[in-house]
């Protein structure tokens, strides 16, 4: 009896030590429902249930999901690529509890945004979202801008209407359709919403032209639609921010409403008054110090001082004059710079522009100090107005020209005038420089020559004030100084030196300044002749001289007996020249350009050979159409008398002399001769010559 006892009291024992490990034991995880219960891949889904605390891990198939978001009784997961239908399984430490089936079905097309339509507009305007895959359902298409969501109004597979949400900014829309993935769309503009912060005049007559200011307007001006008092107006120009309004001559006091195409509307704050409005048009002086008296000019202003104020920066002013056209008002002491502002009855308006109150009128120091006319002076001080017409300087009497003008600083153009002081005067008063400003009269270079040469080349340069002293003048080229040979006040003689390169001589005469020379001076190479061949021959032979330094142009050659001729440069070291009619045996000399003379050697003419010939063929291009002369002789001055054919086919004659014939190139492409054929004289043939085809 004793030991069944105790049996029955170890196993009670042993039973409730397990019920209190059972208790110590966390609760296994329950699964109550999923939502949904089949998808695509990449479809979030909600596990729903108790018991979540312990669960590592959740699979589907015997893949596991990758967790988005862990609530005490919800989990959402997401359905990854490639996975396979199956039971939802929560592992624990305790192992593996399986849930409901999740069927996995084919993924939906990814969603495709295009264009949007329009590419701008303000919050709470409506745009089209264009593409396809898009959900039917409404619900089923989320649609953002940057991190705001907008609201969708209607949705087709390739449309979504969406209203711009407030606060968004500029950016592309993201369009989330549900178990299908997201697209953006190109870049949308956020413009201001559609407002009307002020007008400008905020009254005017009939007829009279307004802008509006604010936000939210189209930059087309056929897209603003505004109305004052219900009447249609016309808009002359449109930007976002302003729109300028034409009133109708017919038209009441009454508020103003701006209609915008595809965007807002807005209603001014206060009716525009319609009736006649001051005008201010302009004001002079631009600026001064106090006490100065200014003018200003307009209309409607009426005669009866008593209705009229005027304030500058809010300050008032003291008015001392008025017509219908123009205030008189004295700057008081104290005042600051701002916007003059009219008031007439109860209707204000403000100067287009600013004034400047300035310091009292003071000069500084003035620079430089000294200058030919034209020379530019900067005028340091205080008190100038900012408009240079408001400021008169004068140079012993003669006035200046005003370049530029600042608060502080004067910029003035030096007249052609004695030396002295400059003076400054505004409309209040005048102030002198300490100092006398000193005119010079710098060098000036009318001409020189020759106008280019070798090293060693004397230049000629005329013009005037270079003075008479070769020590004060220095003139360089390209910084490369020039030997002064000599300086008179209108002529100057310098020497090109080694190492020189072609450019503009500048001469500089002490204090006085400098100047450079109207053009270059080109640096050639030394310039000799080496060769002539042939050394003998009859009138017409083509001579090439050869050497170096020959000029582009204007090179002759002179033969024994016969004015010089003008030579054809091939290049800068080979001239070429044909003996002229009455040539005799003698020396040849190459003229270059400026009067040099270089000797080539001697020339033996001999007797012009019987017949006729063509010795040479000079081309000036090988293409039909192109000129040639045969050279030769036995041919006819008159040029009908000499008959040229190339390969059988005619040849026009330009020009004939007894030595050559000029001819233009007939259209037969090939290889052949020119045959020529002078009447009551011979016959002649070329050598081979090719015709080429036009590329």
């Amino acid at each position: 009896m004793v030991r069944w006892t105790t049996i029955t009291a170890l196993a009670l024992v042993a039973g409730l030590a397990g019920e209190a490990e059972a208790r110590r034991l966390p609760p296994r995880p329950l699964v109550e429902r999923i939502e949904p219960t089949n998808g695509p891949p990449g479809t979030q889904v909600q596990i729903i249930g108790r018991g979540f605390g312990r669960v590592r891990g959740v699979l589907l198939g015997g893949e596991p999901l990758r967790v988005l978001r862990r609530l005490p009784n919800r989990w959402t997961v997401v359905v990854p690529a490639g996975a396979a239908s199956g039971p939802i399984v929560l592992r624990t430490a305790r192992g593996d509890f399986q849930g409901p089936y999740f069927r996995v079905t084919a993924a939906r097309p990814a969603p495709q945004l295009t264009s949007v339509e329009p590419p701008a507009g303000p919050p709470g305007s409506e745009v089209v979202l264009r593409g396809a895959n898009f959900a039917p359902r409404l619900s089923d298409n989320l649609v953002f801008l940057g991190d705001r969501p907008a609201v969708v109004r209607a949705a087709t597979p390739t449309t979504l209407r969406v209203v711009v949400p407030v606060g968004a900014r500029s950016g592309p829309f993201t369009v989330r359709v549900v178990r299908a993935g997201e697209a953006l769309s190109p870049p949308f503009e956020v413009t201001a919403a559609t407002a009307i912060t002020r007008v400008d005049p905020p009254a005017a007559p009939a007829g009279a032209v307004v802008t509006i200011h604010g936000t939210g307007f189209s930059a087309r001006a056929r897209d603003n639609r505004v109305y004052l008092n219900n009447r249609r107006l016309r808009v002359l120009r449109a930007t976002p921010t302003e729109l300028t309004v034409r009133l109708p001559r017919r038209v009441a006091t009454g508020p103003l409403l701006v209609d915008v195409r595809g965007g807002g509307r807005a209603t001014s704050a206060r009716p525009f008054e319609v009736q006649q409005l001051p005008r201010v048009r302009d004001f002079a002086p631009a600026g001064g110090p106090a006490g100065t008296v200014v003018a200003i000019h307009g209309s409607n202003f009426g005669a009866d001082a008593s209705a009229v104020g005027v304030t500058l920066d809010g300050q008032p002013v003291s008015v001392r004059r008025v017509v219908p056209d123009e205030i008189e008002v004295e700057i008081p002491p104290g005042a600051h710079s701002g916007f003059f502002e009219v008031r007439v009855h109860r209707l204000s308006v403000r100067a287009p522009r600013r004034f400047a109150v300035t310091a009292p009128l003071l000069i500084e120091g003035f620079e430089p100090r000294s200058g030919a006319p034209g020379t530019i002076v900067s005028i340091r001080g205080q008190g100038f107005s900012p408009r240079p017409a408001d400021s008169a300087v004068s140079l012993s009497s003669v006035p200046c020209e005003v370049v530029s003008s600042t608060p502080r600083e004067l910029r003035v153009r030096i007249p052609a005038a004695p030396s002295g002081p400059l003076v400054v005067r505004t409309p209040s008063t005048s102030v002198q420089t300490r100092q006398p400003f000193v005119v010079t009269n710098p060098p000036f270079i009318a001409a020189f020559e020759p106008r280019s040469g070798p090293v060693g080349t004397v230049v000629t340069i005329r013009g005037t004030n270079f003075g008479d002293r070769p020590g004060l003048v220095r003139a360089e080229l390209h910084g490369v100084p020039l030997p002064v040979q000599s300086v008179s006040d209108r002529q100057l003689q310098v020497v090109i030196p080694r190492g020189a390169r072609s450019g503009r001589i500048s001469v500089t005469v002490g204090m006085r300044g400098g100047t450079v020379t109207p053009e270059d001076f080109v640096v050639e190479a030394h310039r000799q002749v080496t060769s002539m061949t042939p050394v003998r021959g009859f009138v017409g032979t083509t001579v090439t001289i050869r050497g170096q330094g020959f000029p582009r142009a204007g090179t002759l050659v002179q033969f024994n007996g016969t004015a010089p001729v003008r030579a054809e440069r091939v290049s800068p070291v080979e001239l070429r020249v044909l003996v002229p009619a009455g040539a005799r045996t003698g020396p040849v000399t190459v003229l270059l350009p400026g009067g040099r003379a270089m000797p080539a050697g001697s020339f033996e003419v001999t007797p012009t050979p019987a017949g006729t010939a063509i010795a040479q063929v000079h081309p000036q291009c090988a293409y039909p159409g192109c000129r040639v002369t045969l050279v030769g002789h036995g041919f006819s001055p008159n040029r009908r008398f000499n008959r040229v054919r190339f390969n059988g086919r005619p040849v026009p004659v330009m020009a004939a002399t007894p030595t050559s014939l000029t001819i233009t190139l007939p259209n037969a492409p090939g290889n052949g001769r020119f045959e020529v054929r002078v009447r009551r004289g011979g016959n002649a043939q070329s050598p081979p010559f090719m015709i080429l085809p036009r590329p």
